[in-house]
């Protein structure tokens, strides 16, 4: 009998490596994994030390991908050339093991088999949960979604019985276990992943273990309509908003919808508000005791303040995916731009901070916004949410603009879109009355602008606002001091806030 020998032979070496202690480099370890995942043997035979190796291989990429994640949460964007290179091999690592699971649990629904060793429906959800991974640690090192994933992820549910078969699962079943890995990485996919900072993406990720479940998939147009997404699973595209693209009249389409995940979310979101009033209240510390797991039910990793936001924002976006309303045209011009609030604050004051300044190029604009790269090769600085200002040259104003998303697929070259909040600013310090710093906050006065408020703005850092009253502090030709109260709060990032105040008229 050869076939054993030959099969033994085949898995010696990567048997023997998996036996070794795993490399501090991550670089290292996965070079040597992604060499072993391609010298497996087809799974017709494999055998159960085919299984064996591809569930240790599973384990050792999973444990880059603990050591990884940490060190992206830290890192703006653009990454170094080191973790962009680190980050790239672990997603194609992880693609590579999903596929394996891929074949072997095709190998398994194969009724002619002689034994089958394995249920078809656990390798289908183990290699979605490989993908969805995948997906996470792209994301969060700024890259678009590599090629092929999409159809790594379709072709692992067909390799487990296919869509209908999850979607009849039967609660606490090898199918649910499927159903639910599908699900987290088609909710995090239309949370629109560009416009989320690596910690609020990682965060995301661990909060849908609970909820989502409560999301839909059909082979059925969902409704609301307006909340529904259509995938075709012969093309390697995430779902697709109705609102912005009719389903084509395609046999074999599916339907997604996270409107459930977003109502599920809502008691959570009200009762994290309602202690955050509290806390205010009798003076506990925000972002420390309220976001206790035992507390609070939600994952570590963010402030209560910024759960809020994104909350907020992943509510709205799985009840209302946006839609583009203002037309995009093509352009190719230089502009300056000053990257984050306390530069723009600076240069506003004064444009002798020269150094905060660097050259990027737009490349297209809409009345409401505007896409631009960097042309000089960008530090890593940026971020998802935060503020940026751009001029044409020193004869224009600064027009202000939150990052909407932000994409890096090599170091140094980075895009942006960014959403305009304002046509010019004023630099001033604020201080809210029962706010937890007792320094003044460096700031900016936005003018009303049409369309979106009536009344002047203040653009601070996250977590400033802490009341309803503020004391405004001008330092121009003359010095200008009023107390302010807060009519709305517009905008929540993890990195600023925007509201609309108007002059108090009975100062306390």
């Amino acid at each position: 009998m050869p076939a054993p020998e030959t099969v033994s032979e085949q898995l010696a070496p990567v048997m023997a490596w998996l036996a070794s202690e795993p490399a501090d480099d991550p670089h290292a370890e996965l070079s040597a994994l992604r060499v072993h995942v391609g010298r497996l043997p087809e799974p017709v035979a494999g055998g159960a030390s085919l299984a064996q190796c591809i569930d240790e291989l599973e384990m050792r990429v999973l444990d880059v991908c603990g050591r990884l994640k940490p060190r992206l949460l830290t890192a703006a964007l653009p990454l170094s050339h080191e973790l962009h290179a680190v980050a790239g091999e672990l997603v194609e690592a992880l693609l590579e093991l999903a596929d394996k699971l891929r074949e072997v649990a095709e190998a398994t629904r194969e009724r002619w088999r002689p034994a089958r060793r394995a249920d078809p429906l656990v390798l289908s959800a183990r290699a979605l949960g490989l993908v969805r991974e995948a997906f996470v640690v792209a994301a969060m090192g700024g890259s678009v979604t590599p090629p092929g994933l999409w159809l790594a992820a379709y072709g692992a549910v067909e390799a487990g019985g296919g869509f209908d078969a999850l979607m009849a699962a039967r609660p606490d079943t090898p199918a649910s276990d499927a159903l639910h890995s599908l699900k987290r990485l088609l909710a995090l996919s239309v949370l629109q992943p560009e416009s989320l900072t690596a910690r609020e993406l990682a965060w995301a990720n661990d909060f849908l273990e609970g909820i989502a479940d409560e999301a839909i998939l059909s082979r059925e147009a969902l409704q609301p309509a307006a909340s529904s997404f259509w995938i075709d699973p012969s093309e390697d595209v995430p779902p697709i908003a109705t609102i912005r693209s009719a389903p084509p009249a395609t046999a074999g389409l599916v339907h997604f919808s996270g409107y459930g995940a977003s109502r599920a979310l809502v008691g959570q979101l009200d009762w994290l508000k309602e202690r955050i009033a509290e806390a205010e209240a009798v003076g506990l510390e925000r972002d420390g005791e309220l976001l206790e797991p035992d507390a609070s039910g939600l994952p570590v990793g963010l402030t209560s303040v910024e759960a809020v936001s994104l909350l907020k924002r992943m509510r709205d976006r799985w009840a209302l995916p946006p839609n583009r309303g203002q037309a995009r045209r093509a352009y190719q011009y230089a502009v300056q731009v000053c990257v984050g609030l306390r530069a723009i604050w600076e240069v506003a004051r004064s444009d002798e901070a020269s150094a905060r300044i660097s050259e990027w190029m737009v490349y297209n604009e809409s009345p409401g916004g505007y896409a631009l790269m960097s042309v000089e090769g960008a530090a890593g600085s940026l971020s998802a949410g935060m503020a940026v200002a751009l001029r044409r040259d020193a004869g224009h104003p600064w027009s202000i603009c939150i990052v909407r998303w932000i994409r890096s697929d090599s170091p140094g070259q980075v895009e942006l879109g960014l959403q305009l909040v304002a046509q010019t600013c004023t630099p001033v310090t604020i201080g809210f009355r029962g706010g937890e710093e007792r320094s003044a906050t460096h700031a900016l006065i936005l003018p009303p602008l049409p369309a979106l408020r009536r009344n002047q703005a203040i653009l601070a850092p996250a977590g400033t606002y802490a009341s309803r009253r503020f004391v405004l502090v001008h330092e121009g030709e003359h010095l200008y001091v009023a107390q302010a109260r807060v009519v709305s709060l517009d905008m929540q990032t993890a990195n600023v806030e925007l509201f609309q105040y108007e002059i108090d008229p009975y100062p306390i």
